[in-house]
């Protein structure tokens, strides 16, 4: 009687048995249950740490934000997640891995935010000391020069909008001749949607580099004032711009002369808030060539 064929798991090595088995067919290895991360433990910020957040003008086109954080006295400290805190917007965050050693500068994208009072920004900090365990820690963040908060005023005034018309641009083109004759235009079509009863256009305002032109829908001269009322139709507005200097260190430090303001009237929406046209990258640099285009350089 033939004898009976040993079992390929009981052939394995005892001191080698627990990893191969799990490697062979037909062998059941050991069960091990997997083990969750252990949660930061929340605690107290060091007291000398410091938090403010900006945007900076070379950022104002898009939505990143710095976060820059500062402890002189405390060493060891290494930041792997922060997130801006706000009654006004949520979703703000960055993860990786930085030293504060005694500053680190961070940057993030904030996304589109809400109506609302006062921001009252803070960050929500997890990091590690001297290599020990993750801790959580919720700091006060002064927003420097209160750019991120009239980010979020933009916000909130684009929502207004948003809610009230339907606004698409057309088509730049450039009219009237060459050089200095030229001038560029952009039509700008606002169609109620018939959400809101309570908001007025009241036209767009210059740039740094580009100034409004006669016949442009321009804020300034007060004669534009579209209501974006239910059962209105579509309204075209247009915006016809000329460099507003014939120098070529204006363009080549510009950081924010694509950004056309919409002077935008509502209930909620201060006096000084004003959204930005929305323009897409091919029409901000379109923009920025006609000015050597008009200047004949």
């Amino acid at each position: 009687m033939p004898g009976r064929r040993p079992s390929r798991c009981r052939a394995v090595l005892p001191v080698a048995a627990m990893g191969l088995a799990l490697l062979l067919p037909g062998c059941a290895g050991p069960t091990v249950d997997p083990v969750a991360p252990t949660a930061p433990s929340a605690t107290a910020a060091p007291a000398d740490l410091v938090a403010s957040i900006d945007q900076s003008r070379i950022h104002r086109v898009g939505r990143t934000v710095d976060v820059h954080l500062e402890a002189a006295a405390t060493e060891g400290v290494r930041v792997t997640r922060v997130e801006i805190v706000s009654s006004r917007v949520e979703g703000a965050v960055w993860t990786g891995e930085e030293d504060l050693d005694p500053v680190a500068q961070l940057t993030l994208e904030l996304p589109p935010g809400g109506c609302g009072g006062d921001p009252g920004f803070e960050l929500a900090l997890t990091y590690t000391v001297a290599g020990g365990p993750a801790w959580v820690s919720t700091v006060p963040a002064t927003d420097l020069y209160g750019a991120v908060g009239r980010l979020l005023d933009r916000d909130c005034a684009a929502s207004v909008l948003a809610e009230a018309a339907t606004l698409v641009t057309g088509e730049l083109r450039v009219v009237g001749g060459e050089g200095p004759d030229s001038v560029l235009e952009l039509p700008v079509t606002l169609t109620p949607t018939g959400r809101r009863d309570d908001v007025v256009v009241r036209g767009f305002e210059d740039t740094v580099l580009l100034a409004q032109a006669d016949g442009s829908a321009s804020a300034a001269d007060g004669r534009t004032r579209v209501r974006l009322g239910r059962g209105r139709g579509p309204v075209t507005l247009v915006l016809r711009v000329v460099p507003a200097r014939c120098d070529p260190h204006v363009l080549a430090e510009d950081k924010v002369g694509t950004l056309f303001p919409i002077v935008v009237e509502a209930p909620g929406i201060a006096a000084d808030v004003r959204p930005y046209l929305p323009l897409s990258d091919a029409d901000r640099a379109a923009l920025r060539r006609f000015v050597p285009r008009y200047c004949e350089w």
